[in-house]
């Protein structure tokens, strides 16, 4: 009985303080007329401002919620370098043909390609061709500079198993190695179609540097766009992708989203990746510390997500309509004391 006569008392203060708000000249008391005059309408009008009010608290809530959350980054680039950690500890072989595997059993250093006549080496005949098995956890870097060979440098904290194309296994290497798949356009021309599944964090790209590193690739061209999840439904809107240029460097946070894409290259410079990232935010870094950041928030929603907008626009025109609908009220009464 006590929670129904409080809320008979705040439904009755809603309905006072809307009437106050929207009956003109009070001091004529067409306020007092009206709430005598039509209770049951006015209950109901208290009601569904209770109801409109309830439900914009919501809204504002849940736009704020998941301005915050993750959202997806479509990813395609062609660029010189990738690096690569992958999120399983037994991640998909890479394949071969045609390569030269260059190792340092002295040293723990990371891998130099250009140093490689001071490291051992195996090189294997073109026709032969197998799979590299990749143990515990690693970091893989891709680079092709230009039209030239595919180096990918392995470091892992296992050694690295080398096997057939029948699936025996014919050697094993050291955990820090550098793959190189020489004579590409060879195997473009054979209508060998080599390519490598991605699941885990990537940074595409690198910032051009003064330094000796310099030789180890560029990214050439691409776009990023992101994805999110619309206001009330489980459906996805996008934003305007934006155009990344020679030089740029990808980065996302948090610093291991989940990711899934594909690695592959053609008879053209570099490599192409077309990738899937769910992280909050990209940041693309630019030459001399220039950044530019890339994240799901409001002005993306208000801008992009057609639910939200339709959302929107109908809240604004119930305020409208109880207003329409009061001054309705007031004018019959209006005129039935007139007549």
């Amino acid at each position: 009985m006590k929670i129904a006569k409080a809320l008979n008392t705040c439904t009755s203060i809603i309905r006072d303080v809307f009437l106050a708000a929207l009956v003109a000249d009070p001091e004529k008391k067409q306020f007092f007329h009206i709430k005598k005059q039509y209770p049951r309408l006015l209950q109901f009008l208290s009601i569904l401002l209770c109801v409109y009010v309830a439900f914009l608290l919501f809204l504002i809530a849940k736009i704020v919620i998941t301005s915050s959350s993750k959202g997806s980054f479509i990813v395609t680039a062609r660029t010189e370098r990738i690096e690569y950690s992958p999120e399983s500890i037994d991640p998909p072989r890479i394949a071969f043909r045609n390569a030269t595997f260059y190792w340092d059993e002295e040293s723990d250093a990371d891998f130099d390609p250009l140093a490689s006549v001071a490291s051992k080496f195996k090189s294997l005949p073109p026709e032969v061709g197998g799979t590299v098995q990749i143990q515990g956890k690693a970091t893989i870097i891709f680079s092709r500079v230009g039209k030239g060979p595919l180096h990918i440098q392995i470091k892992s904290s296992n050694p690295i198993l080398v096997f057939n194309e029948n699936d025996q296994k014919i050697f094993s290497l050291p955990s820090n190695i550098d793959l190189v798949l020489n004579d590409l356009s060879l195997l473009t021309n054979k209508g060998v179609a080599w390519k490598y599944n991605l699941d885990g964090p990537l940074i595409i790209g690198r910032v051009p540097t003064f330094g000796a590193d310099q030789f180890n690739g560029l990214l050439l061209e691409g776009e990023i766009q992101m994805v999110a999840k619309q206001l009330l439904s489980g459906n996805h809107y996008k934003v305007e992708p934006y155009k990344l240029q020679l030089g740029d460097e990808i980065q996302f946070v948090p610093a291991e989203p989940r990711t899934s894409g594909l690695l592959t290259f053609d008879g053209d410079r570099g490599l192409q990746v077309a990738a899937i990232v769910e992280a909050k935010s990209a940041t693309i870094k630019k030459f001399r510390d220039t950044h530019l950041k890339i994240q799901n928030n409001l002005w993306s929603k208000l801008g992009k997500d057609e639910e939200l907008v339709i959302t929107w626009a109908i809240m604004l025109t119930v305020p409208g309509f109880l207003v329409f609908l009061t001054r309705m009220l007031y004018f019959h009464l209006q005129m039935n004391s007139n007549t």
